[in-house]
């Protein structure tokens, strides 16, 4: 299995669509960056009330996350639905299954490289939109504890693990382009569903409410990358003292998915891996 991931990982280190990520992350970086030095440096001329302030920082912050979310989910996306897929419909694996080489390693060897890759990516990008916020908003932001930073950032993890998961189930059953194409549309409609789920708060009729909220709770079921933002930021503006900062706006509410629907998280990963072998090991090359 070892070769496999090593393998992997160099694969991953070639592609084209890592470069060109890594290229546009910069550039969002430097527009971001921009965009909180002229920002922070408004409050800093000015005596703001401190609600106003806070709304604004919760906002800037919950929005950089959003964008670094998408980021990190295409990445992944586009990395892993082709990782069993492309192989297959290049006849690589009729050599290398003629040699003592299992499936399963196979499968799981290409999930570790891809993740390998994906997760120092994850860690430098969140860092970088905490460092930009702590940088020049010195004296506005509202100190994030170590502790909120580190839970937040391993929750962070997640999303290229769900990501991934079933993106290389989905590898092992179809083509790359049908992969994709499904994997895409799943992640908006966890999306929508999130942003509904959101709305609902604000809905006073309570059969739009319970329908809305519905469309939320059953998207995040069949696809629970929008739960995984909306924990990491409510566990970054969770202080010391258990409050949460976390205003309400149409990203990121001030409620937390709760622990039970993170277990199911991890057990949505373990399953579509478990799915990933099975299928992987029925299939005729």
């Amino acid at each position: 299995m070892s070769t496999i991931i090593r393998l992997t990982f160099l694969e991953m280190r070639k592609k084209k669509i890592l470069y060109l990520t890594l290229i546009f992350t910069v550039i969002f970086l430097a527009l971001y960056g921009t965009a909180a030095k002229y920002a922070y440096q408004s409050f800093e001329a000015n005596t703001s009330d401190a609600v106003i302030r806070l709304t604004f920082i919760n906002q800037f912050i919950s929005m950089g996350m959003y964008v670094a979310g998408f980021i990190i989910s295409f990445l992944s996306i586009f990395s892993s639905v082709g990782a069993i897929s492309s192989e297959i419909e290049s006849g690589t694996y009729d050599a290398v299954l003629s040699k003592p080489i299992a499936r399963y390693e196979i499968v799981l060897g290409r999930f570790i490289g891809i993740l390998l890759m994906l997760i120092p990516y994850v860690t430098f990008l969140y860092l970088s939109i905490i460092g930009v916020n702590v940088f020049f908003g010195k004296g506005v932001v509202v100190n994030f504890t170590f502790q909120a930073i580190v839970k937040s950032l391993l929750t962070l993890y997640l999303l290229p693990l769900v990501l991934t998961s079933i993106g290389i189930f989905l590898s092992c059953s179809m083509s790359t382009m049908a992969s994709g194409v499904i994997v895409v549309i799943l992640y908006f409609c966890a999306m929508i569903g999130g942003i509904l789920e959101k709305m609902s708060f604000f809905i006073t009729v309570e059969t739009a409410k319970s329908v809305m909220s519905n469309i939320g709770i059953a998207t995040s079921l069949i696809m629970p990358s929008d739960v995984i933002y909306r924990k990491v930021s409510s566990l970054l503006f969770t202080t010391k003292s258990g409050l949460n900062l976390n205003m309400e706006n149409m990203v990121g509410g001030n409620t937390q998915p709760s622990s039970f629907m993170m277990g199911y998280v991890i057990l949505y990963i373990v399953v579509m891996i478990i799915l990933a072998l099975r299928k992987f090991q029925k299939r005729d090359l």
